[in-house]
C-alpha cells in the first residue's frame, strides 16, 4: 500500500457517522409581517433596488430608462430578444462578456428574511455572467417569494438543481481599509423586478 492509499484508508476508517439535518418547523418563526414588504426592505438593506412591473416589456422599458448609457445587454426573458446586443451562442469564453453592461435573468425563488434571490443553473446561459455584468437585473414573480431560508431550501430540494447561487444585493466588500466598496468583485448594482 502506498502512502496515498494508506492516508485515504485511515480517513475512511475514522470517518464520523453522518448526522441527519435537523427538522425545523418554519411556522414557529412566523410573525405576521407582510412578505412582500419584508422582501423589499431586505433587498434595499442589502444595497439592491426593487421595482414592480406587470410585463417583460415594462421591465425592459424601465431598465433602458435606468441605464441609458448601456450598450452591451443580454436578457434571458421571453419576448425580450430585441434588447440583446450580443449573442451568447456566438461567445463561448467568459472574456467575451467582460464589457457586459446589463444582464437580465429570471429567478424562481426569493427569500424575504434576507432579500436573496436564487439563480439556478438552467436560468443562466453561462455561470459566470451574474458576476461579471455591470448591472444585474432579476425578474421574480411575487408568488415565488418565501418567508424563510428553511422554506427556500425545502423548495430547492424538491427541484433537484445541481448548481445555483443565492444573490443578495450588488457585489460589496468592507475589508479594504474598513470602507464599504460596491462592485469590488461583481455587479455594481442589483435590481429586482417583481412581476
Amino acid at each position: 500500500m502506498n502512502s496515498r492509499e494508506n492516508i485515504l484508508s485511515r480517513i475512511a476508517a475514522n470517518k464520523p457517522d453522518l448526522l441527519e439535518l435537523p427538522k425545523v418547523n418554519p411556522d414557529v418563526f412566523i410573525d405576521g409581517k407582510n412578505i412582500i414588504d419584508e422582501f423589499t426592505k431586505k433587498v434595499e438593506i442589502a444595497g439592491g433596488n426593487l421595482f414592480e412591473v406587470v410585463s417583460n416589456e415594462d421591465l425592459i422599458s424601465q431598465v433602458i430608462t435606468m441605464f441609458p448609457e448601456a450598450k452591451i445587454n443580454f436578457s434571458t426573458l421571453k419576448g425580450t430578444e430585441s434588447f440583446n446586443t450580443l449573442s451568447v451562442d456566438a461567445n463561448k469564453a467568459p472574456q467575451d462578456f467582460e464589457d457586459l453592461d446589463i444582464l437580465i435573468l429570471e429567478s424562481n425563488l426569493g427569500v424575504a428574511e434576507n432579500g436573496a434571490v436564487w439563480l439556478p443553473d438552467n436560468n443562466m446561459p453561462m455561470r459566470v455572467l451574474p458576476f461579471i455584468a455591470k448591472h444585474l437585473v432579476i425578474a421574480l414573480k411575487k408568488e415565488a417569494i418565501v418567508t424563510f431560508m428553511h422554506q427556500g431550501y425545502q423548495k430547492l430540494a424538491s427541484e433537484g438543481t445541481d448548481f445555483g447561487v443565492f444573490i443578495s444585493g450588488p457585489s460589496k466588500t468592507a475589508d479594504i481599509e474598513q470602507s464599504l466598496v460596491i462592485g469590488a468583485h461583481g455587479a455594481l448594482s442589483l435590481s429586482v423586478f417583481l412581476m
